[in-house]
């Protein structure tokens, strides 16, 4: 794995810590303010709109790929000090919008598609691919389980002091954008028109992604957050203490992911993985007990996101390279888009019927593992 994988991993781990910080922490934190549960769904919601307008528009800026990442880690770093300054639900907002950072706990930010492209290219062997976007994964979930960690641990009501962490840890991530030096991509093929055999690749995921994102968007760390404090009136320690489980077994399934992908290949990784945890979804909310709900919680995340480095190395696979940022912005544009409806969606559910939540999210997502399969049971890796 070359020096550059391994340095845009870690700005991804250090930003994947903010990301699932601030999505844990701010139902607990608008709820201080006062903010009931549906008008947290609405806080969601504009936040996922504004991160989708962002991701869409921010990769056809006629900026360099370096001053394009550094633009966004400046702006994050601006986001959090907007955010200590003041204690008002507006400027709250407003703050995680200009530092395009998304409450969905999951990283869907314009970082991806310039990271993922240059992995692509500093790993050009399929075999080293899967491993490198494991370890680009496995860095995300291991610091999200970090960032669960220090909520678990942390036993004051001082939010400000959390903002100040998330603050110095978003210049962190900055400091390895200083150091790669990012591929340049043929820019006059970029500006062409995609093939045909692309675009039909293009328009058949984008429309499963978007299935697989709408059942995902209502089950986003900050909603399952929400879903845990309505239904058992848990605690913020006891949700970072659930969180620190969830992302240490997904963690640990990513780096597993690269081995079952070589044996049975990526598809099959992708679909088989991600079915049994949509199952497991569903069973959360049939025994109206929290030991229980935990329980299919963790099951459901051994295998939740093992499709993630096999879906990765797929798309930068299967898509000729040159095409690859372009249909990269468009896959993680379609993502953040559909999951638009979920919060406003999720936290009625909650309100009226909460294990509606958790089924209808699971149902949708079979349903993509299942169509995925029927399009791409072909693809031989």
């Amino acid at each position: 794995m070359k020096k550059e994988s391994i340095l845009l991993s870690f700005s991804k781990g250090t930003r994947s810590f903010i990301f699932s910080m601030i999505a844990i922490l701010t139902p607990y934190y608008l709820s201080s303010l006062n903010v009931s549960v549906f008008y947290i769904g609405v806080i969601i919601f504009i936040n996922l709109t504004a991160t989708a307008i962002f991701v869409l528009f921010y990769n056809y800026l006629k900026i360099g790929v370096k001053v394009r990442i550094l633009v966004l880690s400046v702006l994050m770093v601006l986001s959090f000090i907007i955010i200590y300054l003041t204690n008002n639900v507006i400027f709250y907002v407003i703050a995680l919008i200009i530092g395009g950072i998304s409450l969905s706990g999951r990283d869907l930010s314009a970082y991806q598609p310039i990271e993922q492209y240059s992995i692509s290219k500093f790993e050009p062997v399929l075999k080293k691919k899967n491993f490198a976007f494991s370890i680009y994964n496995f860095g995300s979930y291991a610091a999200a389980a970090i960032a669960a960690g220090t909520l678990f641990l942390y036993s004051f009501s001082n939010y400000k002091l959390l903002f100040i962490i998330l603050a110095i840890l978003s210049v962190i991530q900055m400091i390895p954008y200083l150091i790669v030096k990012f591929p340049e991509y043929n820019k006059t093929r970029i500006k062409t028109k995609i093939s045909q055999d692309t675009k039909k690749h293009v328009y058949v995921l984008s429309s499963l992604f978007a299935l697989d994102s709408i059942g995902g968007g209502m089950i986003s760390t900050s909603l399952l957050t929400l879903w845990f404090k309505y239904v058992y009136n848990i605690s913020l320690a006891s949700a970072g203490l659930i969180f620190i489980i969830v992302n240490i077994l997904t963690a640990v399934s990513i780096i597993i992911s690269s081995r079952i992908s070589g044996k049975i290949g990526l598809i099959r990784t992708m679909v088989y993985t991600h079915l049994i945890s949509n199952i497991f979804l569903i069973l959360m909310p049939v025994y109206h007990y929290l030991i229980f709900s935990e329980i299919f919680l963790y099951l459901k995340q051994t295998t939740s996101q093992m499709d993630v480095p096999a879906r990765d190395s797929f798309l930068n696979t299967i898509i000729p390279e040159d095409d690859r940022v372009k249909t990269n912005s468009v896959f993680t544009s379609v993502r953040t888009t559909m999951q638009i409806p979920s919060p406003l969606l999720g936290a009625l559910l909650i309100e009226i019927y909460p294990p509606a939540l958790l089924f209808f999210s699971g149902g949708i997502k079979v349903l993509y593992d299942l169509l995925l399969y029927v399009k791409y049971r072909w693809y031989n890796d």
